[in-house]
């Protein structure tokens, strides 16, 4: 009877222990959703073939067994009951496919999947192709480009929906690309005419958002596009003014995230169309001054303007997801405020210890802090495919020549050492044309003769100029 009650003891402790470790390792099992897989990628292997892979942590658990390739457009991110696979294979922990390649699969993403629960689930982000520039027919080598730059000359503002031609007239080398709302087609469904009555936190649009959110949206960017790209002069490609800041990139609110994934879907589309045509372009998404400030949700500039550095901290993390490209940054470096180009002396402006505030605590980011810009950039998870510091370029600054043309030539001076101290800025475009009241930013007198010998070997005569008029010895004492 001992002997009996002690095998049963001992049964019984060994069921438990099974059912404990089946327990464990029913917890164990990773959850079935997009980030199930350890990584997933698409490429180009040659100008036919398109190749996706990804490697899985454990075979995952589904219906049959198999895994399931999707294809879906840029403003899908799940995959229909009623989805077609593409492609299918007995599931492995390193699924592989080929796929040709057709120019519509230049604009859609490949979505791995499996069945479970009679659902198509996805266990991996899905992948856009992220090396277009294989297919590139119209390559040219990059231009010989100077640091200094300036609007109306080297870089112009291209209306897409004035522009379905894909004509430029004139010689650009740089193109902001944004659309004036005219064309419903090519303007994002949440931009559009017809539902701003419903916008919930209204601003006054200067610009829309792109559309990439329809076939015939994605269809018509697309087209636009890859013509500039082929059969003009413009190298860079910045998709968007100012792209932080609703009224510039006009969508009715709804949340920063899905504003930010509706902006990265175009451009991707926008990414893809200009690379695949000329391998040696450059394209950029574009901030303003707005770096740090960190308004709480119910203030009412929550929802007027993203903060840039949250923004690319989330632009990066929906395009690194995607498959990562080599996108770069247009930043616009005017001072704080744009009305008051005696930035090192604050005390002829209203509210300007506020101002100077604002800047020296890197809320605000102009020529005065580029550095909080470049030093993020080299963060390891900010880094491009090929693990180097993004491009840079200032696409826009004036100096208003409110405080005197002197003051303003000085302020140019000090814009100009800023880029050009820095090792990461490649580039500082000046508006030198925009004339409203206390906002002026044309030239004359001194700030002519100063710009013009910027990049010239009068350049120093005016270096110690600037800083003796603005009382400094050093440029570390206004730039950093």
């Amino acid at each position: 009877m001992k002997n009996v009650k002690s095998t049963r003891h001992v049964y019984g402790l060994v069921l438990a222990l099974f059912v404990l470790m089946a327990g464990i390792q029913a917890n164990a099992a990773k959850a079935l959703n997009q980030a199930f897989a350890v990584m997933a990628g698409s490429v180009l292997l040659d100008k036919n073939t398109i190749s996706y892979t990804a490697v899985l942590p454990e075979l995952p658990a589904s219906d049959d067994g198999a895994v399931y390739l999707y294809e879906l457009q840029p403003f899908e991110y799940a995959v229909a009951p009623t989805a077609v696979p593409v492609a299918s294979a007995p599931a492995t922990l390193n699924p592989a496919f080929t796929l040709p390649y057709t120019e519509a699969r230049l604009y859609t993403k490949l979505g791995l999947a499996v069945k479970s629960g009679g659902q198509n689930v996805l266990i991996a982000n899905p992948q856009y192709i992220a090396n277009p520039e294989l297919l590139a027919t119209h390559t040219k080598a990059r231009q010989t480009r100077v640091l200094k730059s300036e609007q109306g000359k080297d870089f112009c503002n291209l209306y897409l929906s004035e522009n379905a031609a894909g004509i430029i007239a004139g010689r650009y080398t740089t193109a902001q690309v944004m659309n004036n709302g005219g064309n419903q087609a090519i303007t994002n469904p949440y931009s559009r005419a017809a539902i701003m009555p419903t916008d919930t936190r209204p601003v006054q649009p200067r610009h829309y958002m792109l559309n990439a959110s329809e076939p015939a949206g994605i269809a018509a960017l697309a087209s636009e596009l890859s013509k500039i790209a082929a059969n003009s002069t413009v190298e860079n490609f910045i998709i968007g003014n100012e792209v932080n800041v609703r009224a510039w990139n006009y969508m009715i609110w709804t949340d920063w995230d899905s504003y930010i994934r509706e902006y990265a879907q175009s451009f991707r589309v926008a990414y893809n169309a200009v690379k695949s045509q000329n391998a040696n372009a450059r394209v950029f998404v574009c901030i303003d001054q707005n770096w740090d400030r960190n308004r709480p949700i119910g203030h009412q500039e929550y929802y007027e303007f993203i903060d840039g550095k949250d923004f690319l901290e989330k632009f990066n993390a929906l395009v690194a997801g995607e498959g990562n490209i080599d996108w770069g940054v247009a930043q616009h470096p005017y001072p704080v405020p744009l009305t008051y180009a005696k930035f090192w002396d604050m005390s002829g402006c209203p509210s300007g210890s506020y101002m100077a505030a604002q800047v020296s605590s890197g809320k605000m980011m102009t020529f005065q802090n580029l550095s909080l810009l470049t030093n993020y950039l080299q963060s390891p998870e900010m880094l491009s495919p090929q693990g180097a510091v993004r491009h840079v370029i200032l696409s826009e600054i004036g100096l208003t020549n409110a405080q005197g043309t002197e003051v303003q030539a000085a302020a140019l001076y000090a814009s100009y050492v800023a880029a050009k101290s820095n090792p990461f800025v490649e580039e500082i475009i000046y508006l030198l044309s925009f004339s409203e009241p206390q906002v002026d930013t044309r030239l004359s007198g001194q700030s002519q003769l100063v710009y013009d010998s910027l990049g010239t070997a009068n350049e120093a005569v005016y270096d110690a100029w600037a800083k003796a008029f603005i009382g400094i010895s050093d440029w570390s004492q206004v730039i950093r």
